[in-house]
């Protein structure tokens, strides 16, 4: 590589075994031809690079992903002057396996990808696993929802049955202030971790993050009416910062929870 002046910065989340996530900005810079031992999922946030994948050759700009499988040889160069930004995730080909045990060779069929939503949601998730506390289950849950439609997997043919969604539900309702993972709920069904989210979304059409964030939110509303304090009730339920509990709370319900919990306590 030769580059102008760079900033890179690499890092691994704990919630994300085998997985490195790294973002740069370069001014002018040249890749040779290269592999890599993982899968590369690149979002371009500014600028554009020229590169050669599989004998053609593309052009990445802004709003675009970029994705090489292991061992395909590709290249780099700066394509506009205002400078290039990258968001990666590098992902270990083992790791996938594991989160997708029925896709034994996973591939990507394209270098460059046109798919707003899936940059959208890759560049939230990105941002997201570079705050001081992500959540486990919604970093997992996001990236292999997002790795299912990269990859055309095919759509789930099964669902959660109605008694499965409420034993989930008792035993969350019953750890609300608890940690979860993906790995973690799955097992109680004897699913992998794929298929118990493809599964549940099937069945509720939501995410199992978003579902416990709403279960979090009804019980705090109960708590709030009989008269527990704020700050008490986000620490009970799960949420620990309480900014975030005021927020979603007022999302979902429409006022903050200091606000509910004043209108509930006896005149």
């Amino acid at each position: 590589m030769s580059a102008s002046p760079s900033r890179i910065h690499y890092w691994q989340s704990r919630l994300l075994p085998g997985v490195e996530l790294s973002h740069s900005h370069h001014r002018e810079f040249s890749y040779g031809r290269h592999v890599h031992l993982d899968y590369h999922i690149g979002l371009v946030q500014q600028g554009g690079q020229k590169f050669i994948h599989k004998g053609s050759s593309h052009n990445l700009v802004c709003g675009q992903l970029s994705t090489v499988n292991p061992d395909e040889m590709h290249d780099g160069l700066s394509l506009l002057p205002e400078g290039y930004e990258v968001r990666v995730f590098a992902i270990a080909p083992e790791q996938l396996a594991r989160w997708l045990p029925d896709s034994p060779e996973p591939f990507f069929d394209q270098g460059l990808q046109r798919r707003p939503d899936l940059y959208q949601g890759f560049a939230r998730l990105h941002m997201y696993l570079d705050q001081p506390e992500p959540d486990a289950l919604l970093a997992e849950s996001q990236l292999l929802a997002l790795l299912g439609e990269l990859l055309h997997l095919a759509p789930e043919r099964h669902a959660l049955a109605d008694p499965q969604i409420r034993f989930l539900r008792d035993h969350l309702l019953g750890q609300l202030d608890g940690h979860h993972s993906l790995e973690d709920l799955a097992a109680l069904f004897g699913l992998d971790r794929f298929a118990f989210l493809r599964q549940f979304k099937k069945k509720t059409g939501m995410t199992p993050y978003a579902w416990l964030k709403r279960l979090r939110l009804e019980r705090g509303k109960l708590l709030l009416a009989r008269g527990m304090p704020v700050s008490e009730v986000a620490l009970a339920v799960g949420f620990f910062d309480q900014s975030h509990f005021h927020h979603g709370f007022r999302q979902a319900f429409g006022l903050t929870p200091a606000d509910y919990r004043q209108q509930m306590l006896p005149s």
